[in-house]
């Protein structure tokens, strides 16, 4: 199943670059015959799916719908948007889609969802002071998210990225399929957001498939980066991190591995990435975030390898020397592995927290996998974890 899987992810990846192609030529010839371009007529913005423009009074509420309860408590966290979209109870992936405006295309209901109005009211619900266990008042958590934005079109979908982005408001962040494109992003971001942000710039972050790290430049002080390349234009990027409030420091760090070969060569880049970060904690004694697009879901070895330490797996026993905790795992064990590609039955994104032999943070509070957004066929993916 998952070999199929990736199959058809790759030919739908080809398909799109063969579609962008086609749709080039009427204006090629236009241009050469001196004819007029065709203009591409304008849509009205509306609700996906929808034959009309809706209001938000023709919507039901969505607190009478499926799992509401847990759409509040943490698959839409603190959402003060208009609109989710419900499943029904029997849907596979019951997550809801969240934190959608009544007239957003890009951020629509995905397969088999419905939209809801969601209640003026839970955004007046304050939320419970954390306590560690012994009773005390924990710090406020910080934001990791990671998400792919699929490069194919990337150049022209700018401003609804960067849009996307304020709204999830990562502290720390890793961004695969990413190019040249980055400078643009970044641009922009800073002019909506008060120029608060910045991408770590150690190593050739432009002449490899990574996943580079973004992050608030006004919270976060960067003390030293890099990329170490591995298999066919892979690599892992690190940063060091110091937080300006405190002092705390990790190492944030994103990958994103070859896509549809199985779990094998997963296995073997989660083992090179996992011996790089080792040599980075010898001379930047912190804990490890890693995030990324690993290409392959929650099940399979390579994961098992990243949250236990060892696996056995295609005739050899594996091992690395730490582990990590899975952020939306952690919070949702009844369902650890719903799709963030498309609305294919498998996650391939994770925010991963170093468990030993250093630790992160006291508690993971809160995880989100985020509705598709801004044109890219992944969801983010975030975690937010009190450090300690």
């Amino acid at each position: 199943v998952a070999q199929l899987f990736f199959r058809a992810h790759c030919s739908a990846r080809l398909g799109m670059m063969r579609l962008a192609l086609l749709s080039c030529v009427p204006l090629v010839l236009a241009e050469e015959a001196q004819l007029p371009v065709p203009q591409v007529p304008q849509v009205p913005l509306m609700l996906r799916g929808s034959k009309a423009s809706r209001s938000l009074s023709e919507l039901e509420s969505c607190v009478s719908k499926p799992n509401f309860d847990r759409a509040q408590a943490s698959w839409c966290g603190q959402q003060r948007e208009p609109v989710a979209c419900f499943k029904d109870a029997s849907n596979l992936n019951p997550i809801w889609d969240c934190h959608l405006q009544i007239l957003q295309v890009e951020t629509g209901c995905s397969l088999g969802a419905k939209p809801c109005a969601w209640p003026t009211d839970a955004l007046a619900v304050a939320a419970p002071e954390r306590k560690t266990s012994s009773g005390q008042a924990q710090g406020e958590p910080t934001r990791f998210v990671t998400w792919n934005l699929y490069v194919f079109t990337l150049a022209g979908r700018i401003h609804p990225v960067v849009d996307e982005l304020m709204r999830m408001q990562p502290e720390i962040a890793a961004i695969p399929e990413m190019w040249h494109e980055k400078h643009a992003i970044l641009d922009r971001l800073n002019q909506v957001s008060g120029n608060v942000y910045a991408f770590a710039t150690g190593g050739s972050t432009e002449q490899f498939n990574d996943a580079d790290i973004l992050f608030r430049a006004d919270k976060w002080e960067h003390i030293a980066s890099d990329l170490v390349p591995f298999s066919e234009g892979r690599a892992v990027n690190w940063a060091a991190l110091r937080r300006k409030s405190d002092g705390y420091t990790l190492i944030a760090a994103g990958t994103h591995p070859l896509c549809c070969r199985g779990d094998r060569v997963i296995i073997e880049a989660v083992e090179f990435v996992i011996g790089t970060l080792q040599e980075v904690q010898k001379t930047h004694p912190y804990p490890i975030v890693l995030m990324g697009d690993l290409n392959t879901g929650y099940f399979q070895p390579s994961q098992q390898l990243l949250r236990n330490g060892q696996v056995d797996a295609d005739g050899k026993s594996w091992q690395i020397p730490m582990t990590f905790s899975d952020a939306w795992a952690e919070l949702h064990p009844g369902n650890p592995d719903p799709s963030t590609i498309n609305d294919d039955p498998v996650r391939l994104d994770y925010v991963y927290f170093q468990k030993t032999p250093i630790s992160v943070g006291q508690s993971i509070v809160q995880s989100q996998i985020w509705p598709r957004a801004a044109g890219s066929d992944h969801r983010a993916v975030s975690g937010d974890i009190v450090l300690r």
